[in-house]
């Protein structure tokens, strides 16, 4: 059978014309956001369960509450939902911790504000220290990503606060060490202290805040007079 007249303009075998999308419209829009987003939050849920390798897509579908076939309008496959999922799940905890130093007037209630609210996330939110965990294994670019993208705002952050006269002159290669440090501190402390079980979490305690403040502000050599 032809095509709206094909043989009337003599170009009979000829391909059909491709079709226009049509553009979606704001509503079609933003539906189709949030049922990304929702895919997104509940792969990070379903990690948070069963780890990486039993998140399937029917799991991740299932917890979202959408349709299977849904899933593959916005990723070609597990993998590519996979290596975008921690940078997107996380970067909500970094927002969380951006807005709570907001307009902090020293470099010690910076640090107790964000190492506040960043524990304070990750209670709310037990299932991202799963993604990151397992991010290095299953999703190494994506964890590199994340992991370069903490140690830069923090590196910004202190850089502001050297600037300002409330830290030491670390040269700007230094500043980048310090960063990594109390990383790496916050690191352990949500180790040894935050986790509950194999998949609860709950805020850092009082005096261990409280110490790492002392270590960061004062140092841990014996004060002699």
């Amino acid at each position: 059978m032809l095509e709206d007249g094909a043989a009337d303009r003599g170009d009979e075998g000829a391909p059909p014309a491709p079709r226009r999308k049509r553009p979606s419209s704001p509503r079609q829009i933003e539906k189709n956001s949030e049922t990304r987003r929702r895919i997104v939050e509940a792969a990070g849920k379903v990690v948070g369960r069963h780890g990486y390798a039993g998140a399937s897509i029917a799991r991740i579908t299932a917890e979202a509450g959408v349709a299977h076939g849904a899933f593959y309008l916005h990723f070609a496959n597990r993998q590519a939902l996979v290596d975008v999922l921690l940078p997107e799940i996380g970067a909500g905890m970094l927002r969380a911790i951006s807005a709570a130093v907001r307009d902090c007037p020293s470099l010690e209630e910076i640090e107790r504000r964000g190492l506040t609210a960043n524990f304070e996330y990750l209670a709310r939110h037990p299932e991202l220290d799963r993604v990151m965990n397992e991010a290095e294994l299953y999703a190494p670019d994506s964890f590199d990503r994340y992991v370069g993208m903490i140690q830069e705002r923090y590196r910004r952050s202190l850089m502001r606060s050297r600037d300002r006269g409330d830290l030491r002159p670390f040269s700007d290669a230094e500043i980048a060490t310090v960063a990594a440090l109390l990383t790496g501190a916050r690191s352990y402390l949500l180790r040894l202290y935050a986790r509950e079980g194999a998949s609860g979490m709950k805020p850092l305690g009082r005096e261990q805040i409280e110490i790492y403040l002392d270590v960061f502000l004062n140092g841990i050599a014996a004060r002699r007079a």
